[in-house]
């Protein structure tokens, strides 16, 4: 079965990741995690980020030691067995849709700042429409245009927080933590899905410049610049807004800084949301397709996801179904449930990572790794009930679909 050829720079593969990490999160969800966290939002968030730190260390060394397309897919399947690899595919796979459909309804509450009568469900529509057809292009093609959206959005969160320091009040982080330490630590667990694209471009190695050493560098980097960002967002919103303009809100930035009094600001923060979306949506589709395809080219998908695109190298059956199911979620849910989901789905493949790591890693790194797999744990059970019951249940399904067709497929 064809491989794609590696055309992404190293510059290309961090913002694959920042792609994936500034979008919904601090454009969406921030709103529902300030509603957990109360003004300790900046708690939740600095936890958020040493749990994705801890693992992204072990993803770092992982992807050094297994240089090629699956990301933690293919960690589980080494490290672990075919069993474990086939059900940690399977949920990220679904953690992936459900991440679209997430920014796709994000993206569509910010479209309303500009065609205030056009439903949300319109402009979820559009924007998966759009990212499924920049995806068929081929993978360097929608990364020159990802790249461009990066500065571009992170420019518009840099605007956002210098507007809300000049409106700074001291006064709206008292008290800081209303909703207590569970509170904040449903906040993290929350704001988790901020940072949960730090290991996606681990999913496309096969397309990057030696991967070997280019992966891990654009893992850490991209967390570490990201951290930085969302650490000086939350505090501007919180002390420009209060924590209560962003808890009602389903596009907090902007409802935050139209309450400063800027509107034009809240034109531009609206438009950077838009961005934001749609970067997340490229690398949801992206990470989907590719991911799809490496599990239909090992025989545990069916063959169809395999096939390369000849003139792009893009997996087309894999793009558009994707896409189509990332649509249909964005139909049948709302905002605050598919958010805890993918989250809890999320904290559940990267425990898994972590996991892998202490099977097959040595000396030091073990200890990390140990710490990265008890915050995951720690975080999930911070999580709405509903969250077990739907990921019990995609795990349930992933198991029977191995056990009667995968375990008996051959590779393509």
């Amino acid at each position: 079965m064809a491989r794609p050829k590696p055309k992404l720079s190293l510059f290309d593969a961090v913002n694959i990741s920042l792609g994936s990490i500034i979008g919904a999160g601090i454009f969406v969800i921030l709103g529902a995690a300030a509603a957990a966290a109360g003004p300790a939002l900046i708690v939740s968030v600095l936890i958020a980020a040493a749990v994705s730190l801890l693992t992204g260390l072990s993803a770092a060394e992982l992807s050094r030691m297994y240089p090629r397309s699956g990301g933690v897919y293919i960690f589980a399947h080494e490290a672990l067995s075919r069993f474990s690899g086939f059900l940690v595919g399977w949920i990220w796979l679904f953690s992936n849709i459900v991440a679209g459909a997430t920014v796709a309804v994000g993206f569509g509450h910010y479209l309303t700042f500009f065609f205030p009568g056009l439903p949300s469900a319109v402009g979820a529509a559009l924007m998966v429409a759009a990212v499924v057809m920049i995806n068929l292009l081929g993978a360097k093609e929608s990364s020159r245009l990802n790249n461009v959206l990066v500065l571009f959005k992170i420019a518009i969160l840099l605007f956002f927080s210098g507007a809300a320091f000049l409106h700074f009040h001291g006064a709206n982080f008292r008290p800081l933590m209303p909703f207590g330490f569970r509170g904040v630590w449903a906040g993290a667990a929350t704001i988790f899905f901020a940072y949960a694209g730090f290991a996606r471009v681990a999913i496309v190695a096969d397309e990057i410049e030696d991967p070997r050493k280019n992966v891990p560098r654009a893992t850490l980097m991209s967390i570490l610049i990201s951290t930085v960002i969302y650490i000086l967002v939350a505090v501007s919103a919180v002390g420009g807004a209060g924590y209560l303009v962003l808890a009602k809100s389903g596009s907090p930035l902007a409802d935050a800084i139209s309450a400063m009094g800027l509107g034009f600001g809240a034109r531009l923060v609206a438009l950077g949301g838009l961005a934001a979306a749609g970067t997340v949506a490229l690398a949801s589709i992206l990470g989907i397709s590719r991911l799809a395809q490496v599990m239909a080219r090992d025989g545990e998908l069916p063959g169809f996801f395999a096939f390369l695109d000849r003139k792009t190298g893009a997996p087309r059956n894999a793009i558009l179904l994707g896409g189509a199911a990332t649509l249909l979620l964005a139909f049948s849910a709302d905002l605050p449930h598919i958010a805890y989901i993918s989250s809890f789905s999320l904290l559940l493949y990267y425990a898994a990572m972590n996991l892998s790591g202490l099977k097959v890693f040595k000396g030091r790194i073990r200890f990390v790794t140990a710490f990265g797999l008890l915050s995951c744990l720690v975080l999930m059970v911070s999580l709405p009930k509903l969250s077990w019951i739907v990921g019990a249940a995609v795990l349930a399904a992933g198991a029977v679909y191995y056990r009667f067709v995968a375990k008996h497929s051959k590779p393509a």
